[in-house]
C-alpha cells in the first residue's frame, strides 16, 4: 500500500487546527513534574475549549504557575484532584 505525497499533506493539514492535541504526561503522577493543557486533556478526555472553562470556573484547579504565558499544574495537584473526582464518584 502506498501513500500519495497528497494524502499525506491532507493528513497535515487536518491535525494543524492550532488547538491543543492531547498527549499522556511522560512522567508518572507518583513523581515530581509539571504537567500541561494537552497532558489534561488526555488526563480527562476532554477538549481544549472544555477543559478553559472548567479551569476558569472551577471545575479543574487553577495553574500552579506559568512558565511565560503558557500553564502549568504540578503533578502532585494533578494526583490531588484525581483523587478527590473518584471519591466523589465513589460515594455517590
Amino acid at each position: 500500500m502506498s501513500v500519495k505525497i497528497t494524502d499525506t499533506l491532507k493528513i497535515l493539514k487536518s491535525t494543524r487546527s492550532g488547538h491543543t492535541q492531547p498527549k499522556a504526561p511522560l512522567v508518572p503522577l507518583e513523581q515530581e513534574g509539571r504537567l500541561r493543557v494537552a497532558n489534561w486533556l488526555a488526563l480527562l478526555g476532554v477538549c481544549h475549549s472544555t477543559f478553559i472553562k472548567g479551569v476558569k470556573s472551577g471545575r479543574y484547579p487553577k495553574p500552579d504557575g506559568y512558565d511565560g504565558r503558557f500553564p502549568y499544574w504540578r503533578n502532585e495537584t494533578a494526583r490531588r484532584f484525581l483523587i478527590g473526582e473518584s471519591e466523589g464518584k465513589n460515594e455517590n
